[in-house]
């Protein structure tokens, strides 16, 4: 039975981390961008490299505890820069990652 309790954890996660690919891709216009201030590009590249490095705070091989760093960082450094970006730049991006015109 706690297998497939965390079967169903990572399942859950893995769902949760599909509904952050919008806002990551996001992020990766906002690093190339040089309208975008400093701090929220400092904050985008840190988010972005710990999503794409293979090191965790916890490592992933513990059950469902492994996976909590992810749950919670990732998100948190998502909303963060996201909410470090001007409204405007972030009407653009998202315009732009769904491939639909923008007009500010």
């Amino acid at each position: 039975m706690g297998l497939f309790k965390t079967v169903r954890r990572l399942t859950t996660l893995n769902s949760r981390l599909k509904r952050l690919r919008g806002p990551l891709e996001m992020l990766i216009l906002g690093v190339r961008d040089p309208r975008v201030p400093w701090t929220a590009k400092a904050v985008m590249i840190a988010t972005l490299a710990y999503v794409a490095s293979p090191i965790d705070i916890i490592p992933d091989f513990l059950p469902f505890v492994g996976h909590l760093d992810d749950m919670i960082l990732i998100p948190v450094g998502v909303a963060v820069a996201l909410s470090l970006l001007p409204l405007d730049l972030r009407g653009e991006y998202d315009a732009v990652r769904r491939g639909t015109l923008y007009s500010a």
